[in-house]
């Protein structure tokens, strides 16, 4: 009995050596199941048996063969016997964030990056095995065993393990918790599977006709004309769902042995619009330029970060495919990253050109049983290209030979939620581990990613001209004062009127951007003054006129309306600002016979929505297009040569270190939607007409706007010459949330004062949004001085943070760098 002697001497049951050579990592091709029939469903084999079996060969001889590989015969004959994993628990608590050793019965067999189910405490928890062990420090009494291992295949590589240690230990998360970031959430628990279908397969083709026959002799039978129409189709296809075939006929014929039911795995696939041949492209000498240097660094595998800055329609959509062909040409994978899920119909009709089915999209709009698909598609091996929004960074590509980060000084790269991580920040690690080039591409780079390319840490490479040397748009700057002074007291002044109303004559198409949803922005009683405020959120609500609700845009809370005043009675409720439902409402009252599409979060919480609009506007169904951020980046439309921004004032009122470069880059980017195809104008709506920002985004001077900004910086002590640190408080007493606040603004008084000369500013007070969600918040803001000392006050900073963050009950939040400090 050869394989009972083989599986002794290398202790292994036969369960565990099947397992061993079917997912074998050297093994190029899969074994057939026939193969694993005649060896291991029936182990009583004489010695003769095996012999004839094996062809003559010996039964390791035959299975390094036929099942592995003459090569590879060192994975069995090395094999080590592991008795114990390492194991971290699916609990995102301090306090058991540490590795568990559990004992690994023998007829169980798990990979590292699976999950198993294992004994914790006096109740069971999931948990992903990190390494594998021959013996174990702690004695044997004190080791439970795994109960159950619920993966075949590991649900996280070793890429994505070493991930996690990086934002355990950069963002001072528990290991569960990064690791959770690397699968989909419904996974945990087995919530969600692969979904199924039932097919009827025709097994015995001559009873099928036979049957035929039998079915026309009963001439009229609804029961044969079903059983009649069902065999028809099988007979045409051989296999179809049971699900359009009639249920009783089905059954009879299965039972006849004519045809046999089996279960197959089924995609859910996302919607993917039409998919259109690819077009030839002419590089322009900048892209060939690019091409080439981001190229090579993906063939020689050098981890290094390009700054890809180019100005709207210079063509980078075409470089990012030319890079990632070279990348799959070499066996490698790629990642590429948008901003907003509006724009990825878009990049993806472009991709799928291309690349086909080779492309999975994650993204938060896809269902949960899509995304979890699409993750099997990228851990299978299916999909060599994840393209999605910032999530998409964690999907579980092997080989990783390119990340890119389109519109790369897009806020929405940044979680809100702890870890408050940055995608590039992840990006830039992948690429480390895999040793691959990231590419950082924008018309309006972050002005900390510029000075690094200016000081040589990036590479820049520029695409100063547009393809076919089409002109940048036509800016208009229109001062809403002088509108004002003329009695125009509406949104839309006289000259982008008459814009419109040209464009629209000359059946072309328009933009119109505000970045603010709703018809009203405040509710306030002219009486007394009451403003109608959100009961949870220390914020004023917005008034939706479609719903006819009152909606907090932080809670989600909605409230109804009235005309009267809850505050004295008065039913003079006096609706004020505006949001894309108005501008909207006027645009159709200013042009009756204009078509008008509106695309912000309130008409895009639909399915497929955001495809649905983009399509219907690019077919040419809609003249003008309102929207919020969503239709300012990435979007390509061939007929639109008009791009109005109602209000270039809304960012620089935003009391942010950033506020002149968000404004620059909303602009910009707003700009960059006219004159894809032919010469375009942008309208620019605002009070303060002078500003340097809105001045030199009107003249497309990236860099003179990017040399003022770093000169002002530089004397103001912001980033990049500063780091900002922000700890948030969060409690619903706000008596506990204060003292908290100020009792760590002391402590870290005391903690940092070998460093106050580094920093530059150290407050502590009621964050602007005061209340939110219920919940008071307080918070410090640290603003440190770039230079050596910079990691030591970093280290005590979060050293104060975990001692105080579980005091009181109060949440207290830490953030590097926050793009938001509300």
């Amino acid at each position: 009995m050869e394989l009972k002697r083989f599986c002794k001497k290398r202790k292994r049951s036969r369960l565990q050596m099947v397992f061993w050579m079917k997912h074998c990592t050297c093994c190029k091709g899969k074994p057939k199941s026939s193969v694993f029939t005649e060896l291991f469903i029936f182990p009583f084999w004489g010695e003769g048996e095996a012999e004839k079996i094996c062809g003559g060969k010996s039964f390791l001889e035959y299975v390094v063969e036929i099942l592995i590989g003459v090569d590879n015969c060192a994975i069995i004959c090395n094999m080590e016997n592991y008795a114990y994993v390492q194991v971290i628990v699916d609990i995102a608590h301090s306090n058991v964030d540490q590795i568990f050793d559990y004992a690994l019965p023998e007829d169980m067999v798990v990979l590292p990056g699976c999950r198993v189910v294992v004994p914790f405490g006096k109740t069971t928890v999931e948990g992903i095995v990190l390494e594998q062990k021959q013996a174990s420090e702690l004695p044997p009494e004190r080791i439970k065993p795994v109960l159950r291992v619920l993966d075949e295949q590991p649900v996280v590589n070793e890429e994505q393990i070493q991930l996690a240690a990086y934002i355990c230990a950069k963002y001072r998360t528990t290991m569960a918790f990064a690791l959770r970031l690397m699968f989909p959430a419904k996974l945990r628990g087995e919530r969600i599977r692969a979904k199924t279908v039932r097919i009827a397969v025709l097994t015995d083709k001559l009873r099928g006709q036979q049957e035929i026959a039998a079915c026309y002799a009963k001439n009229g039978s609804v029961k044969a004309k079903n059983k009649l129409k069902t065999l028809q189709i099988l007979m045409e296809q051989e296999e179809c769902p049971t699900a359009v075939l009639n249920h009783a006929s089905v059954r009879q014929l299965e039972q006849k042995g004519i045809l046999t039911i089996v279960e197959r795995a089924q995609y859910r696939t996302p919607y993917r619009g039409t998919v259109q041949e690819p077009r030839e492209i002419s590089y322009t000498p900048a892209q060939n330029n690019a091409i080439q240097q981001i190229g090579a660094a993906v063939k020689t595998g050098i981890n290094k970060t390009f700054l890809l800055h180019g100005v709207t329609g210079s063509g980078k959509t075409e470089v990012y495919i030319a890079c990632v062909k070279q990348a799959l040409a070499l066996g490698k994978t790629a990642i590429v990253l948008v901003p907003e899920i509006s724009i990825t119909p878009q990049i993806l009709a472009e991709f799928s050109r291309h690349f086909g089915s080779e492309i999975a999209l994650f993204h938060s709009g896809l269902s949960d049983g899509e995304r979890f698909d699409e993750w099997r598609r990228v851990q299978s091996g299916e999909a060599r290209i994840v393209l999605g929004a910032r999530s998409a960074v964690f999907m579980p590509l092997k080989n990783i030979g390119l990340i890119i980060l389109d519109e790369e000084q897009a806020e929405s790269y940044k979680a809100e939620n702890h870890p408050p991580y940055h995608a590039a920040e992840i990006a830039n690690m992948r690429c480390k581990i895999a040793g691959s080039p990231l590419v950082l591409a924008s018309a309006t780079p972050l002005i900390e990613d510029y000075a690094k390319a200016e000081l040589g840490i990036y590479q820049l490479l520029e695409m100063p001209e547009r393809i076919g040397n089409l002109p940048l748009p036509t800016m208009h700057i229109v001062d809403m004062k002088e509108e004002f002074q003329k009695g125009n007291r509406g949104p839309i002044s006289g000259f982008l009127y008459r814009a419109l109303e040209q464009t629209l004559a000359q059946k072309k198409q328009a933009m119109v951007f505000l970045n603010r949803r709703g018809y009203a922005s405040s509710v306030v009683c002219p009486s007394c003054g009451n403003a109608r405020m959100c009961t949870h959120c220390d914020l004023p609500l917005k008034y939706h006129k479609e719903s006819g609700q009152l909606l907090c845009h932080y809670c989600g809370r909605a409230f109804s309306a009235s005309n009267v005043c809850p505050v004295c009675g008065e039913p003079f409720m006096r609706y004020t600002g505006m949001g894309t439902e108005k501008i909207q409402e006027q645009l159709q009252q200013l042009f009756p016979k204009a078509r008008i599409l509106r695309m912000d979060f309130d008409t895009t919480r639909k399915k497929n929505a955001h495809q649905v609009i983009f399509e219907a506007f690019r077919r040419g169904d809609a003249d003008i297009l309102v929207g919020t951020q969503m239709i300012s980046r990435g979007l390509d439309f061939e007929n639109v040569t008009l791009a109005a921004m109602i209000s270039a004032d809304s960012m620089l009122l935003s009391g942010d270190y950033r506020q002149e470069e968000k404004t620059f880059s909303m602009i910009e980017q707003v700009g960059g939607r006219a004159g894809r195809k032919q010469k375009g104008q942008v309208v620019i709506q605002t009070f303060n007409p002078d500003h340097y920002a809105i001045q030199y985004a009107a003249q497309h001077d990236y860099k003179g706007f990017y040399q003022t900004e770093i000169a002002f910086r530089k004397v103001t002590g912001k980033p990049p010459f500063a780091r900002v640190y922000r700890l948030v408080f969060t409690h619903t007493e706000q008596a506990k949330a204060e003292k908290l606040c100020m009792e760590t603004k002391q402590k870290l008084a005391q903690e940092l004062q070998p460093y106050e000369q580094e920093i530059l500013l150290f407050a502590a007070k009621p964050a602007p949004i005061a209340k939110l969600d219920g919940k008071s918040r307080y918070h410090i803001v640290l603003k440190v001085r770039v230079g050596r000392n910079l990691n030591a006050i970093k280290e005590r900073l979060y050293d104060v943070w975990e001692q105080i963050r579980r005091k009181s009950g109060v949440t207290v939040g830490i953030d590097i760098d926050p793009y938001d400090i509300n």
